[in-house]
């Protein structure tokens, strides 16, 4: 996966339940979910779009997105864009004030720990297509085979596939040590994993920072890395946001 996959797409309500991709981004290169379909940005108002990775509303003034993003794509001065099914039209344009990677992200891993939040100029004005997403707190777990959804522009694998539209695919949380195994050891407690044991279906290409959504309103990771896209046996791997769940809070309160 290291060597397969580049950087992706970016994405507050407070809900708790109990147990609840190598980077995968693009500057402008192919990008789309693997094996989803199309949907209104009104079923996904906390996502955004943001210089070729997406990301996930947390609140008025804050994105979620991964590190790796905010290292090679996003910079101080970029835009996101809200409100809008299209990566790179329509909605409105949201300038970022400042950065601010989670300090455990290190150039030498890019994996571990894999998580930015991005401070806007202005607050959001709220309306059906821009929303923020509940997290979860901290440590709280997902329970392996939950279902969950993950948005994103990016690569479909299909030409025959609008990739310039908002898409999402439904897959189900894969146990750590599971994920492990395919992985070779290269998974941490930072990191989540969902996808099917037969592939077909996962984020990809251009979707990194984006949102891994568990019953539709807890944003339990965020687009981080895998091995290709949609492949047999090696699910896609996100950044845990609970794990980080304090940390967020500090940045935000702050």
């Amino acid at each position: 996966m290291i060597n397969s996959v580049i950087i992706g797409l970016l994405v507050v309500v407070c809900v708790f339940s109990s147990e609840l991709k190598n980077p995968k981004s693009t500057n402008d290169k192919i990008s789309r979910i693997v094996g989803g379909h199309e949907v209104d940005i009104e079923k996904a108002p906390y996502t955004v779009s943001v210089q070729g990775c997406g990301g996930t509303i947390i609140h008025d003034k804050f994105i979620l997105t991964a590190a790796h993003c905010t290292r090679y794509s996003i910079n101080n001065g970029s835009s996101v864009r809200t409100e809008s099914n299209y990566r790179n039209q329509g909605g409105n344009l949201v300038k970022i004030k400042k950065i601010i990677a989670h300090p455990l992200y290190s150039k030498f891993s890019w994996t571990d720990y894999d998580i930015s939040i991005l401070e806007l100029e202005e607050k959001l004005n709220f309306t059906k297509k821009c929303q923020s997403i509940g997290l979860p707190r901290q440590n709280q777990n997902v329970e392996d085979g939950s279902l969950l959804y993950t948005y994103g522009w990016g690569v479909t694998q299909n030409p025959q596939e609008d990739s310039n539209k908002l898409r999402g695919v439904e897959v189900p949380k894969v146990s750590q040590s599971s994920c492990n195994a395919s992985y070779t050891g290269k998974i941490t407690d930072q990191m989540i994993c969902a996808g099917y044991t037969e592939g077909g279906k996962d984020s990809c290409f251009g979707d990194s920072g984006g949102p891994l959504i568990f019953n539709g309103s807890l944003l339990v990771g965020v687009v981080s890395w895998g091995y290709g896209c949609a492949r047999p046996n090696y699910p896609g791997v996100y950044a845990r946001v609970a794990s980080v769940r304090n940390w967020i809070d500090s940045v935000i309160n702050g």
